[in-house]
């Protein structure tokens, strides 16, 4: 079954939250609402359970560990995708994982991560002009 929602992410996820970022007007309303969309159903697969594999860290958590670049994306952009009140268990989810010593060992250090979204970002605007 991880490897369904691996595929999931892989696949359908991630090239939707691209189509995001490299949308505008009404295009961009439809991706992010498929956005949305797509989380909640990961959501759905999350609750009851710690972790993707139930009450320990599996394949599927470090494959979905992506949904950090969404919370991280969130915090330089101040476009919250991920709040704890649109997706509460992927919150508590990504929450439980950054208190995990493994997790944090293969995770970008926060400041580079800041440092490469603010990049992309300007990259993505000075390519639009």
């Amino acid at each position: 079954m991880a490897r369904f929602w691996a595929k999931f992410i892989d696949e359908k996820l991630l090239p939707t939250a691209a189509k995001v970022g490299l949308s505008t007007g009404k295009e961009q309303e439809r991706a992010n609402e498929e956005v949305h969309q797509q989380l909640k159903i990961l959501e759905n697969e999350l609750n009851g359970k710690d972790f993707f594999a139930g009450h320990s860290i599996g394949y599927l958590d470090f494959v979905a560990n992506v949904l950090f670049w969404f919370h991280t994306e969130g915090e330089v952009s101040g476009k919250k995708v991920l709040t704890a009140e649109k997706f509460p268990i992927i919150y508590e989810w990504i929450e439980k994982l950054i208190k995990i010593d493994v997790v944090n060992e293969c995770r970008i250090p926060k400041e580079k991560h800041h440092d490469y979204i603010k990049l992309r970002q300007k990259a993505s605007k000075s390519a639009a002009s």
